[in-house]
């Protein structure tokens, strides 16, 4: 941050090839929405630009770029939700990388009857996730799919650590009891 302040802007590419990755499924954690993922991302990495010449570093780096995140995502969702209709939080919406959900949480299946279970195990997570509430699911992106230490989270959310545990406590017990009929085999597909 030091360098991009004087003008540097190798460093703002490097900022990007480090944190790009984190930030888009972080963002993409928030919303669902792989386009509107891209474009938020964009945004933060114009906001860490311009923030350069004032940047302290009085917390990490990362906490005050995912600060940053988190507040353009809500001023940028609630900005669309304005002009046109609620994001899609439908499930179908893929990483940055291409791949679902399901694909960063199943197993490799070897079979075709346990590759549809993989398969539908995982538009049952994606559907879970989205339908948390947002203080919820703040908490489970940033905590469980970022694997940030809570304290981390504490500070990006602007809560204290005890909410964090709460609520990633919260968020595990509802996506435990929506997720249990599909893990115990009592979904909607059947068993081989």
């Amino acid at each position: 941050m030091e360098r991009l302040a004087i003008g540097d802007e190798s460093a703002l590419e490097e900022l990007y090839e480090r944190w790009s990755g984190p930030l888009l499924s972080f963002l993409y954690g928030m919303c669902r929405d792989r386009a509107f993922s891209e474009d938020l991302m964009q945004g933060v990495f114009l906001k860490v630009w311009r923030a350069a010449p004032r940047y302290r570093p009085i917390a990490k780096f990362s906490t005050w770029l995912f600060q940053i995140a988190r507040n353009h995502f809500l001023n940028e969702r609630e900005k669309k939700m304005r002009r046109i209709r609620p994001i899609s939080l439908d499930g179908n919406s893929r990483y940055d990388d291409g791949r679902r959900l399901s694909a960063a949480v199943a197993s490799t299946a070897a079979t075709p009857q346990a590759e549809a279970l993989s398969s539908e195990l995982g538009s049952q997570i994606d559907a879970a996730v989205s339908r948390l509430p947002e203080k919820l699911r703040d908490v489970w992106v940033l905590g469980a799919a970022q694997g940030l230490p809570y304290k981390e989270v504490s500070a990006i959310l602007d809560i204290p650590v005890g909410t964090v545990k709460s609520r990633m406590f919260q968020a595990v017990r509802v996506l435990r009891e929506e997720l249990e009929p599909y893990v115990s085999g009592t979904g909607s597909v059947e068993r081989a």
